[in-house]
């Protein structure tokens, strides 16, 4: 039985399926899926099939699935072959006569295919009297090494025909700007911010982001990456290398995708913040072309404008699309919307800042020589407060002087002057646990401990009874009209100082959001709170909770042959990027918590699709590349097995005894098992992706 294993081996994209497969409105994707799936084993078992009966194999089975103890979906038999679709749909399988991957079955499968008389006692090579010509182990080791090379050529083959398919029809790709930097990673350390852009990875010029992720899961976190980055602002350009940060369980250097200036056309769950308060409303596929009458033409420039006027209400100049009678689209209109500012919802908790994570390059820290590791305890001789708030004192003090108190890691005092600088951008303080809480004028990034330093009086932590001391070890996000998901909560920890991230995802959530928490007093002993977050005073949220689509670019060859070449270069890439990612994992530089089995890989697949046809054929690319390298593996039961065994064959002149070839794929099997059982509890949920 020569089989195919489905599980990914590459980072995932997360979010919910289960409800998405399930809308009506949404079967013609989910055939697309199932289709492209299914076509997917189909070609890797037809390679294993047509090249077995072109050797005179007896193939007795063509299974998509596999029909675990008789069970199956449909079948039919054509000739000496019964084609069908198993109940367990985890790959998919070509029965021959006398080869059977299951250990407990390959004795009786010799027996099947002995023709009369005894097999010698000794293995020998190549084919026997006593062996049915038709079997598979009749077969001399160079067509039995075709036979098992087969499924593998055939997924790589299929790899570069779809991927040049879909360049042939056109595919969206987003570009390398950067519409946010992750608080104290690689990227911010390096001092890249929003509207950067990326021109060149590794020496590859005008990269899309696809090529980023590739360039980040192949490079060295050793040697680092080289990357060449513009700043359009100032039309500048510099080389730098970047050595990934793996602390999110997969080599990244903390960049998010670009952002243009029109919102979603499907906005139906409603916008937030301040965006949700616009008049007249703002809808899907605006356009912002304008802010207070000054034209922009990017997202870093939107940010900029709205970041110079936190406090004050602004006019947006918006393109909006409008619809005819018959539902098509009609001319544009130009619309203006005032927007409001957007305080910061804060709990009235003054939380604990922790040592210094990261000081970013050429910031104001940098140049003043604080050092990570220290702890930040007074400006200008006053206590911190709040820390989230501190950016917004600190935007007061643009071009002052101020004086930071600093101790050092010994428990030294000492003090720095230091000139807070404009910030025009976003830094990303959710992109995973134990983010750090960005200071962006000084360009500190500093992690914040969930212990309540102080409470201020008549705020919703006072109300709820919470007091200086008191620890927060659990929270939950509670939206309007819903309850606490439990699988939604938030730990703390002394590993896991991840109060910023609560803090930052508040200000992008409805209003009448509130907080489950879970509370351990100084003296022992836990209870349960709700804390509902209340504007601020003086502290805003630049963005004012905007959302816009990613940037696109259509990328189209010009002819059959350019097809053909970047559809091999696609396939050449997802290659090397499921070799580079499983050397990462066997040098726990990647957690295997980011494997995904059957239903991760449908979920991926409906997202693939749902952007389109050439989306889905490149998904099916990766997938067809992630499971030509994945079976071709040297573990007994896949065919990478199979051809280890063979190869001895070949060298010794005769094959591995029976008794060792057992032992060896009981051993493959239970390890093919154990990592099945441990990727459905992952796509279950089951066990935990961190």
């Amino acid at each position: 039985m020569v089989g195919l294993l489905m599980v990914q081996v590459v980072p995932l994209l997360g979010g919910t399926w289960l409800e998405w497969f399930a809308q009506p409105a949404n079967l013609w994707v989910v055939l697309q899926v199932a289709g492209g799936l299914g076509f997917v084993i189909f070609v890797h078992e037809l390679g294993h099939f047509l090249v077995a009966k072109a050797c005179g194999v007896k193939c007795e089975k063509f299974f998509l699935g596999f029909d675990v103890g008789g069970l199956k979906l449909a079948s039919f038999k054509a000739g000496e072959t019964e084609y069908g679709i198993g109940i367990l749909p985890l790959g998919g399988y070509v029965k021959m006569l006398g080869q059977d991957d299951n250990p407990a079955a390959a004795a009786s499968e010799s027996q099947r295919a002995k023709l009369s008389g005894d097999l010698p006692a000794e293995p020998v090579a190549g084919p026997h009297p006593a062996w049915d010509p038709r079997s598979y182990p009749a077969q001399s080791v160079p067509k039995r090494m075709a036979i098992i090379s087969a499924g593998v050529i055939m997924n790589v083959i299929f790899a570069v025909l779809m991927a040049s398919l879909a360049y042939g029809i056109g595919v969206r790709e987003m570009t390398c700007a950067l519409s946010s930097v992750r608080t104290g990673g690689a990227a911010w350390r390096a001092g890249l911010r929003t509207g950067d852009e990326i021109v060149a990875i590794a020496g590859r010029k005008d990269p899309i982001f696809n090529d980023l992720r590739h360039g980040v899961t192949v490079g060295s976190v050793a040697k680092g990456i080289e990357f060449t980055i513009r700043r359009p602002g100032d039309g500048s350009e510099r080389t730098i290398v970047l050595k990934p940060d793996t602390d999110l369980g997969a080599p990244t250097i903390g960049v998010t995708s670009p952002y243009s200036l029109t919102l979603p056309a499907d906005i139906s769950k409603g916008l937030a913040g301040a965006a949700a308060l616009a008049k007249p409303a703002l809808e899907g596929g605006d356009t912002i072309r304008a802010v207070d009458g000054t034209a922009v033409s990017t997202y870093a420039e939107l940010l900029a404008l709205l970041a110079a006027k936190p406090a004050a209400p602004v006019t947006l100049t918006v393109d909006r699309r409008t619809k005819a009678a018959d539902g098509k689209a009609g001319p544009t209109s130009t619309v203006s919307i005032e927007l409001p500012p957007q305080p910061r919802l804060v709990t009235g908790m003054a939380m604990t800042p922790l040592a210094i994570k990261a000081v970013q390059d050429d910031s104001p820290a940098a140049t003043a020589g604080v050092r990570s590791g220290e702890r930040l305890v007074a400006i200008d001789g006053d206590p911190v407060g709040d820390p989230f708030t501190l950016d917004d004192r600190l935007q007061e003090r643009v071009g002052k002087t101020v004086a930071l108190t600093l101790t050092t890691p010994d428990g030294t005092s000492r003090i720095v002057d230091i000139q807070p600088r404009a910030v025009t951008w976003r830094d990303d303080e959710t992109a995973g646990i134990g983010s750090p809480l960005s200071i962006a004028s000084l360009g500190l990034a500093i992690p914040v401990q969930a212990t309540v330093a102080a409470v201020a009086p008549d705020s919703p932590a006072a109300t709820a009874g919470i007091a200086v001391g008191d620890r927060i070890v659990r929270a939950f996000i509670v939206e309007p009209d819903e309850q606490p998901d439990p699988k939604a909560g938030i730990d703390f920890s002394d590993t896991e100082p991840n109060w910023p991230i609560v803090a930052a995802l508040l200000q992008h959530l409805p209003t009448g959001t509130t907080l489950a928490l879970t509370v351990e007093s100084a003296a022992g002993g836990r209870r349960e709170v709700m804390v509902k977050p209340e504007p601020a005073s003086g502290a805003y949220v630049a963005d004012r909770d905007l959302v816009f689509e990613p940037i696109y670019k259509t990328m189209k060859a010009g002819s059959i042959a350019g097809a053909l070449r970047r559809g091999l270069l696609k396939a050449k890439e997802d290659l090397s990027m499921v070799y580079g990612f499983l050397g990462k994992l066997t040098r726990q530089q990647i957690s295997p918590r980011l494997l995904g089995g059957p239903i991760e890989i449908a979920k991926q697949a409906g997202r693939s699709a749902n952007e389109g046809f050439g989306r889905l054929l490149l998904f099916l690319t990766m997938l067809s590349a992630n499971l030509a390298v994945v079976n071709f593996l040297p573990i007994p039961v896949l065919d990478g097995g199979h051809m280890v065994f063979l190869a001895y064959e070949w060298i010794r002149g005769k094959p591995p005894s029976e008794g060792v070839v057992v032992v060896l794929s009981y051993l493959g099997l239970a390890l093919i098992l154990s990592l099945m059982f441990f990727v459905f509890g992952l796509d279950l949920g089951l066990i935990p992706r961190r």
